[in-house]
């Protein structure tokens, strides 16, 4: 239960145990409590205190949606300044995955599973490009610890299957993109199959730390 949902009950219990001792006729009983109780019933509907009551349920629900959605951003969040609500802009789970365009170089295409007829036909390339992506990408049990971190650089192992990893901390001047942009590819047989670098900018952040840049399975940022 929230903690506004908590208060909200606690006003409602003391505001009928103030009716029962008004009608009691005790008078000794009113001059005992009714001070004492007015003051509760007064904090407690104090609009103040119930947006800070708000705020901290909005903060502990924010802390949920972060581990089931870990790639959220600042930009994703936000919490109302009036109400204390929780406002999140979650993507939709078709919007992030799309084909990849047609005019990269050839070198930074991460090709596109299809269970067409002409898929099957492929390439060798494009079948060792399959192929690979098939052994990368097992399936991992959800992070939900909270040492994300140890968690995720676990989960990365478990999908290198032997290969070697390359930590990259990139450090991003404000105002500037790290310039690499990454897609998220969906294989109709396979489902969701993960995020992959799509483009390097040239002469950008990505650019300069490592001409192997697209090897990499853990950015750092």
């Amino acid at each position: 239960m929230s903690l506004y949902t908590d208060m909200s009950s606690a006003l409602s219990i003391l505001t009928e145990i103030k009716s029962l001792v008004n009608e009691s006729g005790d008078d000794k009983l009113k001059a005992n409590t009714n001070n004492d109780l007015q003051l509760l019933i007064s904090v407690f509907q104090n609009p103040i205190i119930k947006t800070i009551a708000s705020v901290q349920d909005s903060v502990s629900e924010l802390s949920c949606q972060l581990q089931e959605h870990p790639s959220l951003l600042p930009v994703d969040f936000d919490i109302s300044p009036v109400t204390g609500q929780l406002v999140l802009s979650l993507p939709s789970e078709s919007t992030p995955y799309h084909s990849v365009p047609e005019n990269l170089d050839s070198d930074q295409i991460v090709p596109k599973i299809s269970n067409s007829s002409s898929a099957e036909s492929s390439s060798p390339s494009s079948k060792e490009s399959k192929s690979l992506i098939k052994d990368i990408s097992p399936t991992l049990l959800p992070i939900t610890t909270p040492s994300y971190a140890v968690e995720f650089q676990k989960a990365v192992e478990e999908a290198s299957r032997g290969r070697k990893i390359h930590n990259v901390q990139l450090f991003k001047p404000e105002g500037c993109s790290l310039g690499f942009s990454v897609v998220g590819l969906r294989s109709e047989e396979k489902g969701e199959l993960g995020i992959f670098v799509q483009e390097i900018q040239q002469n950008g952040i990505a650019a300069r730390n490592s001409s192997n840049f697209c090897q990499y399975l853990n950015f750092k940022c």
